[in-house]
């Protein structure tokens, strides 16, 4: 599945485009997160702005640009009761910072010619992303240098985001949009960073976030490091994925602030928020 996936990642690759896979992928392929993945949500690679057309080009005739009226009519046709994020919405005051584009063509699925295939192969020729969003790293103020690169089964060695960058970054950006007030740009761009947030807190810290912290200065001493440089604010968003206080204490001011991400009214501090 990885290697049709992540194909236009495989593409800009061989062109030397330098870039990295986010959103669900990156949390799917590498961090391994606790989300789904959807085949139907798009692909997200991040790569400098003065990069994303020639990218497009690349990927072309196989994927078409989309305009801004067409990405909306395109999610109005979305059944009810499906949700697909449209992530797009969290920039679209940066037109020139992003591009989606849309598979031009689908699979043969009726195709009779299967005699130089197995049933492993059919599988891998439906799983091409019907869309791949190109965003500008300075969105997300991600540095390309940073990255791991990651082997994949059938895959050249592939770029994604280091835990310890998102982990310093996206906080960051939560908290200046949960500064921006409530609107539907600013919901998107919550929602983006603590899912990407989420899923590199789980793959870095996946057995301490079972642990019992008394306080935040018992955190592990990488984790403190890592968000040495962010204010106190910040770390709220990272501190309220761990277990932090004693059950039935007052609730504290992290525990308010990260819950308000999600709308959740406070409660005891011996808990996990999911942010």
């Amino acid at each position: 599945m990885a290697y049709r996936r992540l194909q236009p990642s495989i593409l800009l690759l061989r062109a030397a485009i330098p870039h990295v896979i986010w959103g669900q992928d990156a949390g799917e392929f590498y961090f391994d997160g606790p989300f789904e993945c959807y085949d139907e949500l798009d692909l997200q690679i991040l790569l400098p702005p003065s990069k994303i057309q020639e990218a497009a080009n690349l990927l072309a005739p196989s994927y078409i640009a989309m305009t801004c009226k067409e990405i909306d009519d395109d999610r109005m046709t979305v059944p009810k009761g499906y949700s697909r994020e449209d992530y797009t919405i969290a920039f679209r005051d940066r037109p020139n910072d992003f591009t989606r584009l849309k598979l031009s063509a689908q699979p043969d699925t009726d195709s009779d010619d299967d005699s130089d295939t197995n049933s492993d192969d059919d599988s891998d020729t439906y799983s091409d992303p019907a869309y791949v969003l190109l965003i500008s790293n300075t969105v997300f103020d991600y540095p390309l240098h940073d990255v791991v690169q990651v082997p994949l089964p059938h895959c050249p060695e592939l770029p994604f985001p280091s835990a310890p960058a998102i982990i310093r970054l996206m906080p960051v950006h939560i908290r200046k949009w949960m500064s921006a007030g409530y609107s539907r740009q600013s919901l998107t761009f919550i929602l983006a960073c603590k899912a990407i947030l989420e899923s590199a807190i789980h793959f870095y810290f996946g057995e301490e976030l079972d642990e019992h912290y008394d306080n935040c200065d018992q955190l592990p001493t990488s984790l403190k490091e890592m968000i040495s440089g962010l204010n106190e604010r910040e770390r709220l968003y990272v501190y309220g994925h761990f277990l932090i206080g004693v059950a039935g204490g007052s609730s504290g001011d992290s525990d308010s602030d990260a819950d308000s991400l999600d709308g959740h009214e406070p409660g005891t501090q011996l808990r996990r928020a999911r942010l």
